[in-house]
């Protein structure tokens, strides 16, 4: 006897269950095609939307003038500013300069300043900000517009953050046009934000003017172009929030925003107003990041559409809190989002977990509803989960493996800690390759499940994360829980449709993915910026979620019953990889980084060429060859990981000075005092202590540090300090230490380039110094040993 097999679920109605009514016959080639275009076409003008406006041609004199402030920009960035240089200098005295002759008083606060959140070794500088004040009319609290004007050594710092700076200049120019404010408005130029945010905290820590302070606005870069969002507030953010909806044109903002950068650990300026709990709203771009912190954030590389989109932000927003009493803003979490077209939507948090019960009810109506029209099971909903579940996997595995290939074959890919230079093809690649995953598991498990058991088994996974979210992280609740209803919303309709392949079918479901698609598109394209496609998964995964949470349109596309549509995406996501790899090249104008450094051991008059590359460019090999090449003899604690050296002539410079200033002991602590200073001048030094005591804290330029627990620092973890801004007469320095053991101090100075005439060719003009840490440098290093006690 032969066992007739199991008929699976239908995708329609069974005739007889309800009326059917006819359906208008299109032909399914060309449904699918203006689905899939308006798809397109939706998501596109999503995307889009991000793009800054054009600025005007000329602005009024009460006006955002991005031509002056690109000016500001081009003055600002011609060379680097980090503390103790003189480009440095030269921005302080033009940002006095330009306040001068604004008529608006000026202050240097001038300390040192020392950070220990980033552990040892020690951030430690001294600082030069300049605080102004722009008068109102009213006694009361000030609105404070932050950014900063130093630079790390090796970029000009155009868009980071000699942008913010212009946007600032301009501001105060523009208000100084129009009729007071009710409000003083402070404008704060911090030092030192490059060093571990120096100079926002001895401002805030220290200067008089921080008491006056009712909210503050800050605004910096991560990147060189892209809109300037909204990325974090102070808590209870409510009526700021709602200030800035109302006050700013196409605002770019979500609750999700300060989620993830709170997880992501950046600190800008903004960060010790947040720790002192002072109002206050965050600002930034991020896209073009290949330019952060390199030669390339230069005035040329920044995009006046970008500068104009925050000079405009800025000048809105000091009207708007300059002339409000800034102590009715009381504090109210809520949830907001933009919307093109509709601006900020704004709720109050405690709407998150109700608003999420109503894809909860709706889901548990549709999954009744497809169990008793025999269009789904119970088992077979639970398969459809697994089966999203599954994709996302299979998708973010895919993603870690083709980064990883692309790193160690093509060079544009490797030698980045982020983004190659243009990463838009890629980026499309990598969000189409989440589209492919999920078509190609809609096919397969389209021949074992029915389309409603697959789109409700996805609604499942959307109302875990809906609920989840609005109890534990309900600023991203919008996210999951809004798209979630509409979607379901078009399923239950869906579900009763006679022909899910008809016209109305599919724009119905269209309809109903708007609002997944509007909110739900801009994730992964932000999270491509903010993490780098390095980090891709995440925004794949992304991709993967909303695919499955639009499931029911594929099956009008047809991807349950055919393999194309998969193979199609297959074939885009390969073109597309092989087109951005191919459109990546080095040339002058996008320049290959390579790390060279120059390190010298006074004491020994050994030299070494060093590098932080595991493949150094051919430049680079030309000072380290790999036939002489050796492991790193040098070390330079929290600067980077050194990879090779060779050996160098030894430079005829003046060393390091450490000079012993005294060796006491009081009530079992030893104390060991230090003058140092640096016999060429140079504006960094970096100090490190190793012993077999234990120490228990120092004084570093009159600012004290002690240790919660016994430091026993050793050669691997040694206690020290970076300090910046050195001056020539040098700084005192102190540590606390358990006697009985003999102390080593290594000083190392360094300054921003490299002995030209040692080189043996000079830099080409399709290279540039590598981002971050010690490319382009020359280190001078000594060592000092001292017994066990006075």
């Amino acid at each position: 006897m032969t066992n007739k097999p199991e008929k699976r679920p239908e995708a329609c109605p069974r005739p007889g269950r309800e009326e059917a009514t006819p359906a208008l016959r299109v032909p399914p080639m060309a449904l699918r095609a203006a689905l899939l275009l308006a798809l397109l076409v939706i998501v596109a003008l999503r995307i889009r939307g991000f793009v800054p406006k054009d600025p005007p041609p000329s602005a009024s004199p009460q006006g955002f003038s991005v031509d002056r402030a690109a000016a500001h920009v081009t003055r600002l960035a011609a060379s680097p500013r980090p503390p103790g240089t003189s480009g440095h200098d030269d921005a302080r005295d033009f940002i006095r300069g330009e306040l001068a002759r604004l008529g608006i008083s000026v202050e240097i606060q001038r300390a040192t300043a020392l950070g220990t959140h980033w552990g040892v070794p020690y951030d430690v500088a001294r600082v030069e900000n300049l605080v102004a004040r722009l008068p109102g009319r009213e006694r009361g609290p000030a609105l404070a517009l932050v950014a900063h004007y130093d630079s790390v050594p090796n970029a000009p710092g155009a868009a980071d953050d000699a942008s913010g700076v212009a946007v600032l200049l301009e501001t105060a120019r523009a208000l100084r046009e129009g009729p007071a404010l009710r409000n003083d408005v402070i404008f704060l130029f911090t030092d030192a934000e490059e060093a571990g945010v120096l100079g926002g905290n001895v401002f805030v820590q220290e200067h008089p003017s921080f008491r006056d302070i009712g909210l503050v606005l800050n605004f910096d870069a991560r990147g060189t172009r892209g809109p300037v969002g909204l990325i974090e507030t102070s808590a209870g953010a409510g009526a700021l929030v709602r200030h800035f909806a109302d006050a700013v044109p196409d605002p770019v903002a979500s609750s999700l925003f300060p989620e993830i950068s709170r997880r992501l650990g950046h600190q800008t300026d903004f960060f010790p107003f947040r720790e002192a709990r002072v109002l206050g709203m965050n600002f930034a771009f991020a896209d073009g990041a290949t330019h952060y912190h390199a030669p390339v954030d230069d005035p040329a590389h920044l995009d006046r559409r970008t500068l104009a989109h925050a000079g405009t932000l800025a000048l809105a927003l000091a009207r708007r809190f300059g002339d409000i009493d800034l102590t009715t803003l009381g504090a109210e979490p809520v949830v907001y989002f933009d919307v093109p077209g509709l601006g900020l939507v704004v709720y109050g948090r405690a709407w998150a977990l109700p608003i999420a019960m109503i894809p909860a009810a709706l889901f548990v109506l549709a999954l009744v509803f497809a169990i008793r029209r025999g269009q789904a099971r119970p088992a077979r909903v639970l398969a459809g989960l697994g089966a999203l579940l599954g994709s996302l996997v299979v998708a973010a595995a895919l993603t870690v493996g083709i980064v990883a290939a692309l790193r160690a074959l093509a060079p544009a890919w490797g030698v980045f800690r982020g983004d190659p230079f243009d990463p838009g093809l890629a980026r499309i690649a990598f969000a189409l390759l989440g589209a492919t995953v999920y078509a190609a598991a809609y096919r397969f498990f389209r021949a074992r499940l029915s389309p409603f058991e697959l789109a409700l088994g996805a609604a499942a996974a959307w109302l875990l994360l809906a609920l989840a979210t609005a109890a534990l992280l309900p600023g991203a609740s919008f996210l999951f829980a809004l798209p979630l209803a509409a979607s379901l919303a078009g399923l239950l309709v869906w579900q009763r449709r006679p022909s899910p392949q008809s016209p109305s079918s599919g724009l119905w479901l269209l309809l109903s993915a708007l609002p997944a698609l509007v909110l739900v598109v801009p994730v992964p394209y932000l999270l491509f910026i903010a993490l780098g496609l390095p980090r891709a998964a995440p925004a794949v995964a992304v991709v993967v979620l909303l695919a499955g949470l639009i499931a029911p349109l594929f099956e009008v596309l047809g991807a349950g019953a055919s393999r194309k549509p998969a193979l199609g995406l297959t074939g885009v996501c390969v073109v597309l990889l092989g087109l951005a790899v191919a459109t990546n090249p080095f040339s002058p104008a996008q320049p290959r980084p390579a790390c060279l450094a120059y390190a010298l051991d006074a004491d020994r008059r050994e030299a070494a060429w060093t590098t932080t590359d595991q493949k150094p460019a051919p430049w680079t090999a030309l000072h380290i060859p790999e036939a002489t090449r050796r492991a790193p003899r040098f070390s330079f604690h929290g600067q980077g990981t050194l990879r090779h050296e060779a050996e160098a002539p030894p430079l005829d410079v003046l060393p390091p000075q450490l000079e012993s200033l005294g060796d006491t002991l009081h009530d079992g602590i030893r104390t060991l005092r230090f003058r140092l200073r640096s016999g060429r001048s140079a504006p960094f030094v970096l100090v490190s202590v190793t012993s077999e005591a234990p120490i228990r804290g120092g004084t570093i330029d009159g600012r004290r540090v002690d240790e919660p627990s016994e430091f026993r620092p050793t050669t691997d973890e040694p206690w020290g300090f970076t300090f910046q801004g050195l001056p020539a007469e040098g700084i005192e320095w102190s540590i606390d230490i358990t006697p009985g053991a003999p102390v080593s101090v290594r000083v190392v100075d360094r300054t921003y380039a490299l002995p030209e005439q040692l080189l043996r060719a000079p830099m080409p003009a399709d290279l540039m110094p590598m981002p971050f840490r010690i490319a382009g440098s020359t280190f001078v290093a000594v060592e000092r040993r001292f017994g066990a006690g006075p």
